[in-house]
């Protein structure tokens, strides 16, 4: 019988790696997918399912002794291939029209192959741990022990590797580590291919292309990637638009989505949702003195409204977020960033304030357990006398299913409450039908008349908002009001957010959304 120690040590290193692949690979397909209920479902289950055949495998492989090295080359081999394959498998995939398949496809593709290997470990080390009579107490120390090496990877991939690692190298070296407990089971017999093996893939690892830092726009111009960095939410970029005939400013964008732009020249958005924001909090609340922000985004409209003297708190989940909105976007720093999900914070504040905005994305997904029952009380609490909420939100011209939930909590959890429907872009463009929505809720709500608005905006932004302020209508009520227990927000929001990941990725190259 083979040594427990080695046995058990490789037993959570597959285990470890498996939830490396898991996490890391939802993380891979997010740029193109989403994070969704339905992307993070398609990548459970391609785990789940080339796990289960991986079982059946390594049952196959246990009469064959030498079988337990080539299964951990050949999931270090595929995995220290995916720098080279990510681009082209996920942009094949989009052939496959829903994200569910898509994201399922690609995942099988991208990572199939490696789980598989990893799911014949498992039977390969019980086999070689014991049998007859304690093969029991083998399966048991097996699965406890890899287990325990899931639990070490998922906290590690979602606390250091994927925050401050490229993908691609988390992934690639991953790989290396596999191959490399291959080759120690090996060194006996196979000594040049046990070195070989890990040296080539390492070598691999390191000389494997990083994601493409620009990309040409039009003619006569580029989007360069500024900065690029890994985060808990998700891609986070800051894109240079460097072309003539087009804004010249800065865009940040999580997964690919944008969540805001500024001109270069004047410091101002670029993107009318935050004037929007920004100029309906005024008409409905002229002499607001505070405000909270739940999502900071780029810090533009903090920064507006700083700028017109209202004391700003911004809760922001991702520390990242905070960082660039400093340091790309101008964020002043009489402005507090508190670092926490925006429900969590509003659970342990005891402050309340004037106007409180809801205008968080993890890339095209919005955080549902804010719009349900206990999430809109929750934020009720929180309003000064005479308060108003403003929730940014998108929609198609003629409405949309979440939207209307949207409107039917509102009118349930507030005495009043308004949609203000973008326009200006409109018809423009068939590809282009996607429009912002603003939600402005609380009591007895009269705007005040527009002139003498004292913030500063784009012309062609301010017009926008000149024109959206006097389209207001009631928010319409409904029977359809998503709880805590039961919201179905993302599932029927789930068409419209496919659509506009296809517009993004109609005009981002799959090289551009790498890290």
């Amino acid at each position: 019988m083979t040594a427990r120690r080695p046995i058990l040590a490789t037993a959570f290193t597959e285990g470890l790696c498996v939830l490396i692949v898991e996490i890391a690979g939802a993380r891979a397909v997010a740029p193109f997918y989403g994070t969704s209920l339905q992307v993070w479902t398609a990548q459970i289950t391609a785990t789940l399912a080339c796990l289960a055949l991986g079982y059946g495998l390594g049952g196959q492989l246990s009469r064959r002794p030498g079988a337990l090295p080539w299964v951990l080359w050949g999931a270090g081999a595929w995995l220290a291939l995916f720098p080279l394959m990510r681009a082209s498998v996920l942009a094949a995939s989009l052939a496959i029209p829903s994200v569910p398949g898509g994201a399922l496809a690609a995942s099988l593709l991208l990572f199939g192959p490696t789980l598989a290997c990893l799911g014949a470990v498992s039977p390969l080390l019980i086999q070689r741990l014991g049998a007859g009579a304690d093969a029991g107490a083998s399966a048991g120390s097996i699965f406890l022990t890899n287990t325990l090496g899931g639990l070490a990877g998922g906290w590690l991939t979602a606390l250091w590797l994927l925050p401050s690692h490229p993908l691609r190298l988390v992934l690639a070296l991953t790989g290396v580590l596999l191959a490399l407990a291959g080759s120690l089971w090996a060194w006996r017999g196979r000594k040049a291919a046990a070195v070989a093996a890990p040296l080539a893939l390492a070598l691999l690892a390191l000389l494997a292309p990083g994601a493409a830092r620009s990309q040409a726009l039009g003619q006569e111009g580029r989007l360069v990637v500024l900065h690029r960095q890994a985060t808990a939410v998700g891609l986070l970029e800051v894109i240079d638009v460097q072309a003539k005939g087009y804004s010249q400013g800065l865009m940040l964008c999580l997964d690919g989505i944008t969540q805001g732009g500024m001109d270069r020249a004047s410091g101002l958005t670029e993107f009318e949702f935050t004037e929007y924001q920004a100029r309906l909090s005024w008409r409905y609340q002229p002499r607001a003195k505070s405000a909270l922000l739940l999502g900071l985004g780029t810090g533009l409209l903090a920064k507006q409204l700083a700028d017109r003297g209202v004391n700003v708190d911004a809760a922001e989940i991702e520390p990242d977020v905070a960082r660039v909105a400093r340091d790309y976007f101008g964020l002043p720093g009489s402005v507090a960033v508190h670092i926490a999900d925006g429900r969590a914070f509003l659970q342990r504040s005891v402050g309340r304030w004037d106007l409180i905005f809801l205008d968080a994305y993890a890339g095209e997904s919005t955080p549902w357990y804010l719009m349900t029952q206990e999430g809109l009380a929750l934020i009720r609490q929180h309003l000064a006398p005479g308060g108003r909420l403003l929730i940014n939100s998108i929609s198609t011209p003629e409405g949309s299913p979440g939207l209307a939930r949207i409107e039917a909590g509102l009118r349930a959890a507030f005495p009043e409450a308004k949609a203000y429907v973008d326009q200006t872009h409109a018809g423009s463009d068939p590809d282009l039908d996607l429009v912002n929505v603003c939600l402005v809720a609380g009591d007895g709500l009269q705007p005040v008349a527009g002139a003498g608005y004292p913030g500063r905006a784009l012309p062609q932004v301010a017009a926008a908002a000149d024109a959206l302020v006097r389209r207001g209508r009631d928010a319409v009520a409904g029977p359809a009001w998503d709880t805590d227990d039961l919201s179905s927000l993302d599932k029927v929001e789930a068409p419209l957010r496919a659509h506009w990941r296809r517009l993004v990725l109609k005009q981002l190259d799959a090289e551009l959304l790498g890290d």
